[in-house]
């Protein structure tokens, strides 16, 4: 490549180490670059445009551009140049189109005096044209020769025309500068006060270079203005003192944006000291600024972190010794920072744990790598530590390792239990009713996707209610036991064996062939065997007692069928078999289909009666500890004109399963948001939650439609909470996450209903801009008699707790409830014991008379 001399062009790593270069003299391949603007800016892998200033006082543009190398290795190109080497050349450029000015001045004169020679007028006129051309900038064309006709001024074309070639060259040399160091050159006459400026200073300023010079008083509109009077005074210096002036400062373009400029400029003078010009150039340092700010918001961020964070931070060298602890690293280890200095990596992490290997090593592959491990205290104890690590190299080249580590083993405790609560029944270990749903499910896709029959057997056992009346709940529970254990035996590995509550049992049976008959008949084998085994006598404590069972079962897969509709069918068809005389197998029948007929005309029915006064809001207040209302829930109430009062429990789960949700959600938020707005006048005024179903809340405009709404009532977003369930979190988490940001952005806060009842994962609750949890009704209502819903509340209140989360209590029905929720550190109780819920007509009405 055919380079101006004072042009540097690097090929470097992303360690900043030369792999080769144009420079004469440079350094020797695979040493570091010395400039530490550019190395700092390789590091920060910020692609851009810098200047710098060097230890002999001799400014720089650079220019870093980032490429790909082989096997995906990150490479750079850096461009070098003088800043004075610049100016010089577009001085050159300057004096040379001046010149040029003068010699077309000089040959219109000789055209005018050999006008009247008709023979010589047409040659000079067209030498003419192409010496005004050049000096708008658009003749370097050569073009046919003009003058063959003449000997002398033929030769003065050839002069000529060899100018314009070497013109056209140094040109093109000055303009891939300019291209390389993305810096602008300008002229100002001051005369007609005009700017004459390359392509680069267009680019800059955002405009088109055909619109022509720009006067004076169009680039100072372009001025920030904050940064007017900083560029006059130094401009005005310069005119004083006639010092080149070198000054950076901002400019608006047209569209609103802001660029960061450096510029340079000097005085041009006549023979009489009279300014005559204003030349100079200007370089688009945005990118670097920006560069610099993030650097220095990186650096405070750091150090802010370092000093501040909840979560210890280990420095380490590549050989394992720490270089620094930050004060949360000295609390968990319990050591000071000496101490753990003195001790090194290998001092703190469980000596032959083989997960620091593993972690180290996809560290040193990827950059960075997340991971558990065990780790030792000062006095010997362990504990599991949840860390980040990754590597970085500091301003002098020398690898960091940075650790951040969480102690998470009450966390892992925390979670181990509530998943055991949550999803398995504690008095028998069966999954409880939350796996099974998930089991049957799966069940139901794999058959559907494989063309296999399985089934569903719901099993209730005959005058289970007698055992527990005459001989205790003690006794009950003993043969709940064995009948799992016995279920349990008979079934295979693949085979699901669940506890949905009381006495009740359901079996998945996948995988019984591809021949509805024959399956039907499988399945009733199996039911059969379950009844006669759990027909045998049960021994407790050296007494035999009976436990006959009726049993349903329907057969899947079934198109359009969901998990719930699977076991509503087999629960069906259980009742059918105690109909019959207890004791009996059941499967699902045509005639059941009335209930389906039900359903449908049920949802047509709640199509009507949106937007009409069949449908009320009601809200429950929910109270402190010291009994004062702090909130509450609303509740949709619907008073049909044949069915009378029905309960939100037989219609919002025909709502959800269609798009009436979505409507009836928007109606419920509005009425909220009203609520709120009459509200507003209050000494203490109230939070309104509104529950927000997963169909509603990934409903495509629902944001904009919440936002439209707050506009419109007026309504402050920061006492509305939206009620979601953990059911919101199985599919599209990162979606989920991003919208509910959005929400929170309004003000709008968030409260996970029946916590503990899904399937959310815990690593995603501290990614969720929660407000509060509510503990499901199913956990209360035992409370504080049963030992696994008590544990299950307790754990919950312990794990808000260490999120900073608020907790409501839901379902709170007895004075036993309120003392033991309200010892363990509940914030919030809601119940039919503390208040049922009150029309919200009449509860304005009671809050503006009370006023």
């Amino acid at each position: 490549m055919d380079l101006p001399d004072q042009i540097d062009i690097s090929i470097v790593d992303a360690d900043g180490r030369v792999l080769a270069s144009t420079a004469k003299g440079s350094a020797k391949p695979a040493t570091t670059v010395s400039n530490p603007v550019v190395l700092a800016a390789i590091r920060n892998r910020a692609s851009g445009d810098y200047t710098s200033t060097d230890v002999q006082g001799t400014a720089w543009f650079h220019t870093l551009k980032a490429i790909d190398g082989n096997a995906g290795q990150s490479l750079f190109a850096a461009v070098s140049v003088k800043q004075s080497d610049v100016v010089s050349a577009i001085n050159k450029h300057f004096n040379t189109q001046l010149a040029l000015m003068g010699l077309a001045s000089l040959i219109g004169l000789l055209a005018a005096w050999m006008f009247a020679q008709r023979h010589l007028a047409r040659p000079v006129t067209t030498l003419l044209e192409r010496m005004r051309a050049v000096e708008q900038g658009n003749g370097f064309e050569a073009g046919p020769p003009a003058l063959a006709t003449n000997v002398e001024f033929a030769e003065l074309n050839d002069v000529f025309s060899s100018m314009l070639s070497k013109l056209e060259q140094n040109q093109k040399q000055l303009m891939r500068a300019q291209q390389i160091t993305r810096v602008g050159f300008y002229q100002l006459d001051l005369q007609n006060r005009l700017y004459s400026a390359s392509p680069i200073v267009y680019d800059i300023l955002g405009l088109d270079p055909a619109i022509g010079p720009l006067t004076i008083e169009q680039y100072q509109s372009m001025i920030h203005p904050d940064d007017r009077q900083l560029v006059s005074q130094h401009r005005d210096m310069l005119f004083a003192g006639g010092k080149p002036l070198r000054l950076q400062y901002r400019l608006v373009r047209s569209d609103g944006t802001i660029r960061w400029i450096d510029g340079y400029g000097f005085l041009q003078k006549d023979e009489h000291g009279v300014p005559v010009s204003y030349s100079g150039a200007i370089q688009d340092i945005t990118d670097r600024k920006l560069a610099e700010q993030e650097t220095r918001a990186n650096e405070n961020r750091y150090r802010l972190l370092f000093e501040n964070s909840l979560d210890g931070v280990l420095q380490t060298a590549p050989d394992g010794s720490i270089l620094r602890a930050n004060p949360a690293a000295c609390r968990i280890f319990d050591m000071s920072e000496a101490e753990l200095i003195a001790r090194g990596r290998n001092g703190v992490v469980l000596r032959g744990d083989p997960r620091l290997a593993a972690l180290l090593n996809e560290r040193d592959r990827f950059g960075q790598a997340r991971g558990v491990l065990t780790m030792v205290r000062g006095d010997g104890t362990h504990f599991e530590a949840e860390l980040a690590s990754s590597v970085y190299q500091d301003d002098d080249g020398n690898l960091i390792g940075s650790l951040i580590l969480r102690d998470i083993t009450e966390r892992l405790k925390a979670e181990q239990n509530i998943h055991l609560l949550a999803f398995f029944d504690g008095l028998t270990q069966l999954p409880n009713r939350r796996l099974l749903m998930d089991r049957l499910a799966l069940l139901h896709a794999a058959a559907q996707r494989n063309n296999q029959i399985g089934a569903v057997l719901y099993i209730d056992l005959d005058h289970f209610k007698n055992v527990n009346d005459a001989r205790g709940h003690a006794t009950g529970d003993a043969l709940l036991q064995q009948v799992a254990k016995r279920l349990s035996l008979l079934m295979r590995a693949e085979d699901t064996v669940a506890r949905i509550g009381g006495d009740e049992f359901v079996v998945l049976i996948p995988d019984l062939g591809n021949e509805l008959q024959s399956c039907g008949q499988h399945a009733m084998a199996v039911a059969d065997k379950i009844r006669e085994a759990l027909g045998q006598p049960f021994d407790i404590n050296g007494q035999a007692y009976s436990a006959a069972a009726s049993i349903g079962v329907t057969m899947l897969p079934k198109p359009n069928q969901t998990a719930e509709d699977l076991l509503r069918e087999a629960d069906t068809a259980m009742y059918r078999a105690k109909q019959s005389g207890r004791n009996r197998i059941a499967f699902f029948e045509d005639s059941m289909q009335a209930q389906v007929e039900e359903r449908l005309s049920l949802e047509n029915e709640l199509a009507r009666a949106l937007g009409t006064v069949q449908l009320e809001m009601f809200l429950q207040p929910q109270f402190d500890v010291n009994g004062q209302v702090l909130g509450g829930e609303l509740l949709v109430r619907w008073t049909h004109p044949v069915r009378g009062r029905l309960s939100p429990a037989a219609f919002i789960p025909i709502a959800e399963e269609s798009d009436l949700i979505c409507r009836l959600g928007e109606w419920a938020i509005r009425e909220g948001c009203n609520a709120l707005l009459a509200l507003q006048s209050e000494t203490n005024p109230i939070t309104v939650s509104v529950n927000v179903s997963p169909r509603q809340f990934h409903e495509s405009g629902f944001v904009g439609k919440v936002r439209h709404i707050l506009a419109e009532t007026g309504a402050p977003a920061s006492r509305l909470i939206f009620e979601v369930t953990e059911g919101l979190l199985i599919e599209g988490i990162e979606n989920t996450i991003a919208r509910m940001h959005e929400l929170a952005a309004l003000g709008i806060r968030f409260s996970i209903d029946d916590f503990g009842t899904g399937y959310s994962s815990l690593a995603y609750l501290r990614r969720l801009p929660l407000y509060e949890l509510k503990i499901d009704r199913s956990f209360v209502k035992s409370t504080p008699h049963d030992p696994g819903d008590t544990a299950i509340v307790q754990s919950i209140l312990s794990l808000a707790k260490n999120l900073n989360l608020k907790v409501v209590a839901e379902g709170v029905e007895s004075r036993e409830q309120v003392e033991f929720l309200q010892a363990a550190g509940c914030d919030l109780l809601q119940g039919y014991l503390l208040s049922p819920p009150v029309p919200v007509k009449l509860w304005l009405h009671r809050s503006h008379a009370s006023v």
